[in-house]
């Protein structure tokens, strides 16, 4: 089991976490085993958790009106995953997010976190790093959706989430570049990256 929390246990103490606060947090968390295909969080539920990503990788989408799937994001291994603002607000999910692969995730109920962040300064911290990592990520991700072109997004996928093409179906990340799979096809056969 411990071998699950490694990653999340060197930036706890990489935030100066000490032994006894860093306890308490595994002891209130819980190791949660995710089969490929299942849905983590499902547009529409309540979300109460937040989970690092300890082995696997998923992918967070919004159904649009057709019935077709827009990805936004995936997340891979030593990464987090949730709804941030649904759980924050209180408010159901406007996304989903799905195991793309079989994973492990640490399940991190949000009143877990409130509650260390309302005793330690720096499980606050710890926190408010995290949640601006998120944040610049989403930045950057509107950033490249209206500026970049298509091949100058792919070649920003490459580089955000290195050896994901391999284990990413091209509709995936066609998908996620906001371009059909015919079109990235093409893209990929036109110009070596």
């Amino acid at each position: 089991m411990q071998l699950y929390y490694r990653s999340l246990e060197n930036m706890a103490h990489q935030a100066s976490i000490i032994d006894q606060d860093w306890n308490r947090f595994v002891e209130q968390t819980r190791v949660r085993h995710v089969q490929q295909g299942t849905y983590l969080i499902e547009t529409g539920e309540p979300v109460k958790h937040a989970y690092f990503c300890s082995e696997g990788l998923f992918r967070l989408f919004y159904t649009l009106a057709d019935g077709r799937d827009y990805n936004v994001g995936f997340s891979p291994e030593d990464d987090y995953v949730t709804s941030y603002g649904a759980m924050v607000q209180g408010k159901p999910s406007t996304f989903t997010i799905e195991a793309m692969e079989d994973s492990v995730v640490i399940e991190i109920p949000y009143y877990v976190l409130k509650e260390l962040m309302d005793t330690s300064h720096m499980w606050e911290r710890f926190v408010r790093k995290s949640v601006e990592r998120l944040y610049i990520r989403k930045e950057e991700r509107e950033r490249e959706l209206l500026y970049l072109s298509a091949r100058e997004r792919y070649d920003a996928f490459l580089l955000k989430y290195p050896g994901l093409d391999k284990r990413v179906a091209q509709y995936h990340i066609a998908s996620y570049l906001g371009v059909s799979p015919v079109s990235l096809s093409r893209l990929l056969r036109s110009k070596p990256h």
